[in-house]
């Protein structure tokens, strides 16, 4: 069976990653389309998929116990002449927690152990020559910017040399509930992940609606997405995911073990994505369904959305029936 290839990074904002690539273009171009700017945590390692979920749970909790922290990107540096590399360094009074983290993340046995002390870095040219290096040294002196980090993400290789991020693993307490007589935690996330993919794959549900990726049934421009994620004893029960956009939100897919349905778990889900969405100024979520599900939703608190709300599924070119969380 294939295995995972997976790295676990801190990723850059839009911004920041377009003057990091600003400067890979001026030395040369590496990387640029290929592997997103970033500080690696833990190197590219081969998961097994009986692996995965475990290890995704073990994330998941570290973040939860991780609090966000601020590091300064920049001046250059090189590993010369031990490795030919040339890169940004990373500094500051950040440093610190994310050595902390790093060395957290990579007590898995699933990893191998750093053969060399970790030096947190950006990575802008490999190989480099020592001609090149020291130019870059003369001038690249100061600091490029600061980085906040509240998440680390998983990238993911789909081909030989090509990298894309996963998921995100967001910083902060993880909330805790009973239901059904069972203890859960609940995660709260931008995407879904492998462990998500592969869950939602046995239901038969498409993997697409927990990719953070616009819905063309909402303005497209500043777009967000939520996925939350429901463990009892480190495995997946449940998974949940909406799109946003100012205050409206349509809420995407609901899915639920086999063996842990008609427990609530379905409904706590949908609670927790309203209480997320409530707390990112969203006053109105709306869902569509077929009509075999227009029970479950009226159960959770939709009530029918009024005709000029109704929201248009564009693939099969017609009006489904639309409901509304409309008190959050």
């Amino acid at each position: 069976m294939k295995r995972y290839r997976i790295g676990l990074i801190h990723q850059f904002s839009e911004s920041h990653s377009r003057q990091v690539d600003g400067l890979r273009s001026a030395l040369g171009g590496f990387g640029i389309g290929r592997v997103p700017p970033h500080i690696t945590l833990v190197p590219p390692t081969n998961l097994h998929p009986r692996e995965i979920d475990a290890e995704i749970y073990r994330l998941r909790v570290l973040a939860s116990e991780t609090a966000p922290y601020v590091v300064e990107v920049g001046p250059a540096g090189t590993f010369l002449p031990v490795s030919s590399v040339l890169y940004l360094s990373v500094l500051g009074g950040g440093v610190e927690q994310l050595a902390a983290l790093q060395k957290r993340l990579v007590s898995s046995k699933l990893y191998k152990a750093n053969s060399r002390p970790f030096v947190p870095h950006v990575t802008l040219l490999e190989p480099v020559d020592q001609r090149d290096a020291e130019a870059a040294l003369q001038v690249m002196k100061a600091p490029l910017f600061e980085h906040r980090a509240t998440s680390f993400e998983m990238m993911v290789s789909p081909s030989q040399g090509y990298w894309e991020v996963s998921s995100d693993f967001r910083f902060g307490p993880s909330r805790k509930r009973y239901r059904g007589g069972i203890q859960l935690k609940l995660f709260c996330h931008a995407s879904g992940d492998v462990a998500i993919y592969a869950f939602v794959s046995q239901h038969e549900i498409s993997q697409s609606l927990f990719w953070p990726y616009p819905d063309r049934r909402l303005r497209t421009d500043g777009q967000s997405n939520l996925v939350v994620s429901l463990y009892s004893e480190g495995k997946l029960v449940a998974c949940a995911s909406a799109v946003r956009h100012s205050t409206i939100a349509l809420i995407r897919a609901v899915v639920v073990r086999g063996d842990a349905q008609r427990l609530g778990l379905g409904a706590l889900a949908v609670d927790e994505l309203l209480y997320q969405l409530q707390l990112g100024g969203v006053e109105e979520a709306f869902v569509i369904c077929c009509e075999a599900h227009e029970g479950f939703f009226r159960k959770c608190g939709a009530i029918p959305a009024t005709v000029g709300r109704w929201l248009i599924d564009y693939d099969s070119g017609m009006t489904l029936n639309s409901w509304s969380f409309s008190s959050l």
